[in-house]
């Protein structure tokens, strides 16, 4: 696995280039098409209390969940990885999508959703097959590829394991998109394999009892913050996020 990946990081297609990709970046990605804007702003601040944290412990591998769907955590971690390829042009950037179940990842960048991790995960591909780069920045992205009809058995099984170690090894900052942690058990299993979850909220929606039944579903995960989305008082239609 290991070779592999590093075989993948010398020859990864460029997702502009890609034969069939839509290349419609989801407007809500304000970290490339409104980088001036105060919710892309919002997108750094959050990545510089992560890198203070990282200054405390190592925190390589992030992931980003919620109690339910539809509170944004997608749109959160897209932007977060895209904000760390720009800020760090010398780091190497994962952004993984291992919700199996409804993924979001491959639609809001624009690029084609297989083969990706299920695919991977299922022995149908190699690594190189499966991971896009995009565009002119340091993000490497991992698309979930096709539903399947037992993701959490892929994602608790040995394969994903061995992809776990291999991504540390390569990249020098990953972030996983998870699937929401109240409905299904995906969460429970790879966030404590994680450095640090964190919780998205939408604001005005999540109740602070679902935050709770679905942080007592994460046990023994280290949820290092809350990014509370859709607050109001923004300066924009899209995100705000505060990290604790």
């Amino acid at each position: 696995m290991d070779q592999t990946m590093q075989r993948a990081g010398n020859f990864l297609p460029r997702v502009d280039e890609t034969e069939g990709a839509r290349n419609e970046v989801d407007r809500r990605v304000v970290s490339l098409t409104a980088p001036a804007s105060g919710a892309a702003e919002q997108y750094r601040a959050l990545y510089y209390r992560l890198e203070r944290m990282r200054e405390l412990r190592p925190m390589k591998v992030i992931a980003l969940c919620s109690a339910l769907p539809g509170e944004g955590k997608t749109v959160t971690a897209v932007n977060l990885a895209l904000t760390a390829a720009r800020a760090n042009l010398d780091r190497r950037i994962l952004l993984v999508d291992a919700d199996l179940r409804r993924s979001q990842v491959a639609k809001v960048l624009g690029f084609r959703s297989k083969p990706g991790l299920s695919e991977l995960l299922q022995g149908e591909c190699e690594i190189q097959d499966a991971v896009r780069h995009f565009r002119a920045t340091r993000l490497t992205a991992l698309p979930s590829g096709a539903s399947t009809e037992e993701p959490s058995q892929l994602l608790a099984g040995r394969r994903m394991k061995d992809l776990l170690r291999a991504v540390r090894d390569n990249f020098d900052e990953v972030y996983i998109d998870l699937p929401p942690s109240l409905p299904f058990a995906d969460a429970a299993i790879l966030g404590p394999q994680t450095d640090g979850v964190l919780m998205v909220i939408r604001a005005g929606s999540t109740s602070s009892r679902q935050v709770s039944l679905a942080l007592e579903h994460l046990a023994g995960a280290a949820v290092v913050g809350c990014v509370l989305n859709g607050a109001e008082g923004s300066a924009t239609p899209y995100l705000k996020s505060y990290a604790r």
